[in-house]
């Protein structure tokens, strides 16, 4: 008989039976941020002196990498975004002043191509800024939002919002593209880290709370300490089958709508201004054409139907901007036109006409054959102009609800190019309290945990002292990996290096041979290596076994088992972007605590580890641990 190794797909789930409200249908948010009528006044006046090619303009967002700001002069383009790894000058070491500068290139150039037109139209940049202004040198880097949710802290949530908000605004940027309120309902999808809860509760509140502390509330957006929020990735990319990224979701739209849209009611109702597109598709929309396969599959483990959400004009204008009312802009994901069928990236009237208004189309032959495509399609009669009049009235809505018509140009606003605000010590004191809350105590044999301070410790573990594998993907690169503490987070700490700092140098060791179980206690850090996107994905052949996705997780089992016989007592802190099935890993530690993906506040680890100041274990698991290695699903 042939064994196999991977774990069946199931389709089977739950609604939460939560306090949050249950919607039988889709019903109207009540957003934070109202309607003005003096401001819609003003929207229609400046978008009947448009032209289309001014329209068209604004609608496009080019990657910083593939635009320079003669170009966003020339096609009066309405904003960039910096998708990670992009840095001003292609420089990772760039300061606030750096990023204030180069946004000051951009913002002056859309005021010289408006100089002539009686009215203008302001510029916007946005960013990733997913757990800290994270893709910028010397960044406060929180934990991903698996972390926060463990941590049930709403009012910490918030915080980090407003601490985030700072950074950026000091970098002199005006939109993030966060939070993401996905509730993840299988584990070997690789962006299961960014949302908060597999329990749509969780989410709805976190979604909410995090959203006002971008934004700061109508009032708040307009300050000079705040900006734009994006809840992403509209909907359902949580429950694709497999947890295949970019796969195929097959809930019904009563799960739908009550697990994977809840994030999206917190957050909307907080007055989120923007909402991203999602690369998933759902099968049961029923507005779209045929269902097509990409080679026939019929268990849908290799199988891309035609339902991608980006075309979906039944969930994006029908749903998202009818049936919710929701009034700001809808962006698209990273050239995420282009995988609807029949499209490209740079040609796609059907994402334009399901009610995508912002297109991220990141090369600059794609970016400047869509403008022109989308010119030619509305002259010739594809794309309605009633459509191009929404997405620009959006577009115009969301940026004078920024203010930004009235704050000067990036480097001359409030916080803008001040280095200090990047890692500031209320800032790095708030991600310290975060990780030190997010801390999931699974096993304490014996009551080993606290440590005391004046005993030794052979501090070990492939992740012991590595920030990559601390601070996980997104983390000053895409894939968060390429960094190393020394160059890239000189203001981290490795737990190695929290420990040293807790008990002395002097108590501390690295290498098993230097010290006995007698002396010391092992302390073993160990944990995935960093991912983001499909590249975390686990593939239906394996299982969620830790030790058997890659060799170098089974030495870090191996070293535990070794030490474990050598008499030592060991204590395990465990990284990961989701749960997995560490059975053999707990079972040979006399104490296990997951400690999530917590960014560069090391620190947070040892304070609870020491019980330093009374800290305590508070986290509480906001996933399922499954107790068996195909325990992949909800």
């Amino acid at each position: 008989m042939a064994m196999i190794s991977g774990c069946n797909d199931s389709d089977s789930d739950t609604i939460s039976t939560s306090p949050i409200p249950y919607f039988a249908e889709w019903t109207d948010v009540d957003s934070a941020i109202k309607k003005d009528d003096a401001m819609e006044a003003e929207i229609q006046r400046i978008l009947a002196l448009m032209t289309l090619e001014e329209k068209v303009g604004q609608m496009i967002q080019p990657d910083l990498r593939e635009v320079t700001p003669e170009e966003a002069k020339t096609y009066k383009l309405g904003s960039i975004l910096n998708g990670g790894g992009g840095f001003p000058n292609d420089d990772k070491y760039s300061t606030a002043q750096d990023w204030a500068d180069e946004a000051d290139k951009f913002w002056l150039a859309l005021e010289e191509a408006y100089a002539e037109r009686g009215f203008r139209i302001p510029f916007m940049w946005a960013t990733d800024a997913v757990h800290g202004h994270n893709n910028v040198f010397m960044a406060t880097v929180f934990p991903h939002n698996i972390g926060l949710g463990a941590a049930r802290n709403p009012d910490l949530i918030e915080e980090i919002g407003k601490a985030t908000a700072r950074e950026v605004v000091a970098t002199g940027l005006d939109w993030t593209f966060a939070p993401t309120v996905a509730t993840p309902r299988d584990y070997r999808w690789g962006r299961v880290y960014e949302g908060y809860s597999e329990d749509p509760e969780i989410v709805y509140e976190y979604a909410k709370r995090m959203v006002e502390g971008i934004q700061g509330g109508e009032e708040g957006l307009k300050g000079d300490t705040n900006v734009i929020s994006n809840v992403k990735h509209w909907v359902g990319d949580g429950g694709t089958l497999g947890g295949v990224d970019h796969g195929e979701n097959r809930y019904t739209e009563e799960y739908l709508r009550n697990i994977h849209a809840m994030g999206y009611i917190g957050g909307l109702n907080a007055g989120a201004q923007v909402v991203m597109s999602s690369f998933n598709s759902w099968w049961n929309d029923a507005n779209y054409d045929p269902m097509v396969g990409i080679d026939g599959a019929e268990d849908g483990g290799d199988y891309m139907q035609n339902q991608k959400i980006h075309g979906s004009q039944y969930l994006i204008t029908d749903v998202l901007k009818g049936k919710l009312g929701f009034d700001g802009l809808v962006v698209t994901d990273w050239n995420g036109q282009g995988e609807i069928n029949g499209c490209t990236a740079a040609n796609c009237p059907q994402a334009v006409i399901a009610g995508n208004d912002v297109f991220m189309v990141t090369s600059r032959n794609d970016w400047q054959a869509f403008y022109q495509n989308v010119i030619d399609q509305v002259n010739a009669g594809i794309i309605p102009m009633s459509r191009i009049d929404d997405a620009v009235t959006r577009i115009l809505r969301v940026k004078m609800r920024a203010n930004l018509w009235e704050k000067p140009k990036p480097s001359e606003r409030s916080l803008a190019g001040d280095q200090s605000v990047l890692s500031a010590p209320e800032h790095v004191a708030i991600a310290r309290q975060a990780v030190s809350e997010s801390l999931v105590l699974l096993k304490n044999q014996d009551q080993i945990l606290p440590l005391k301070s004046d005993a030794k410790f052979l501090v070990t573990g492939s992740a012991a002292n590595d920030i990559t594998k601390q601070t996980g993907g997104w983390s000053l690169t895409w894939q968060g990996d390429g960094n190393t503490i020394e160059k890239d987070f000189p203001n981290a700490q490795t737990v190695l290096m929290a420990t040293q700092q807790e008990v002395g140098e002097e108590n501390v060791f690295t290498d098993a041979s230097a010290t006995t179980p007698e002396e010391a206690i092992a302390l073993v850090v160990i944990g995935e290596d960093p991912y983001a996107e499909m590249f975390g994905d686990i593939s239906k052949a394996q299982t969620l076994e830790f030790s058997k996705l890659k060799a170098s997780y089974q030495a870090d089992l191996d070293a535990i088992k070794a030490l474990k016989e050598q008499g030592y007592k060991v204590v395990t802190v465990f990284f990961s972007g989701r749960p997995l099935y560490v059975n053999e890993e707990i079972n040979n530690s006399d104490a296990f605590v997951a400690a999530w993906l917590p960014g560069t506040e090391g620190l947070g680890i040892t304070d609870v580890l020491f019980a330093k100041d009374g800290a305590d274990f508070k986290g509480k698991l906001s996933y399922s641990w499954g107790a068996k290695k195909c325990s992949t699903t909800i």
